[in-house]
């Protein structure tokens, strides 16, 4: 994509989309404005970032690393409730806690001990919600947990097919769990475990992205995403995300975003 085709599609402040593998041991994290494909063992992860001017909002951080023994990668993706500085606070210490848990699949030590740091630790941090994916590239699982954020889509190229991925199933939803980190000091975060197959896509994505507003006042919702990404092009990662975000700048009537925006395509790849 050139700069022209890039400010026509985002606007006046265009994002030049930049490739890289993750190396072993490896972790990759921002809360900047960026578009970037990491190449991980077996996944492909399209990030896009547009953060809006810090403030009381709070804003988004991301998260991608890989074990010393390329094994295990993790995608994190949290929304912070707080300061600017919350946000810094918060993402130093994910950092911190994926490079403890860098080797284990599991994540619900991760999202315990993040909970209890918001709780304890990070002044400023009111909450966060936050969904986290560990990759197991030989074993092929994706197990996710999540903390409070909206659940990721997931399309099934063999079937052509498009749901959510839901940690919690209906009858359990009245329980406490998957709250957001920082309300509740005794909490259980579940996990879902699925194995995807090559060429489908799991997609994260911060409410900046569900809650989109159109000029008239409408706002985005999870069935219209839902009904917009059945209609776009997921033969890779990339070209998925940048179609969703092209959707989104139009339904916006080609506005910035209110409220920060992070999209994160995974795609499963042969090894």
């Amino acid at each position: 994509m050139t700069f022209d085709e890039a400010r026509s599609e985002h606007g006046e402040n265009p994002i030049l989309s930049i490739s890289k593998h993750l190396a072993c041991g490896e972790t990759s994290a921002s809360n900047e404005r960026t578009a970037s494909l990491v190449e991980l063992p077996g996944l492909a992860a399209w990030v896009h970032s547009v953060p809006v001017r810090p403030g009381d909002a709070g804003g988004d951080v991301h998260f991608v690393s890989l074990c010393p023994s390329c094994i295990v990668s993790r995608i994190a993706l949290a929304d912070v409730s707080g300061h600017g500085q919350a946000v810094a606070a918060l993402g130093e210490k994910l950092r911190e806690l994926m490079q403890r848990y860098l080797r284990e699949l599991a994540q619900v030590g991760l999202m315990r001990d993040l909970n209890q740091a918001v709780l304890e630790e990070l002044d400023g941090v009111h909450y966060a919600t936050m969904v986290a994916v560990g990759w197991h590239s030989r074993r092929g699982l994706l197990v996710i947990t999540n903390a409070g954020h909206p659940a990721p889509l997931w399309y099934r190229a063999t079937r052509h097919e498009w749901s959510w991925l839901e940690t919690q199933r209906a009858s359990e939803r009245e329980r406490t769990a998957g709250a957001p980190l920082g309300i509740f000091a005794d909490i259980n975060y579940d996990r879902k475990v699925v194995k995807p197959q090559s060429g489908d896509l799991v997609v994260l994505y911060s409410d900046g992205v569900s809650e989109a507003t159109s000029p008239a006042g409408d706002q985005l919702g999870p069935d219209r995403l839902m009904s917009i990404s059945r209609g776009l092009d997921a033969s890779s990662a990339e070209t998925f995300g940048t179609q969703l975000t092209s959707a989104l700048h139009a339904f916006r009537g080609g506005e910035e975003p209110l409220d920060d925006q992070t999209i994160i395509v995974l795609r499963r790849n042969d090894i």
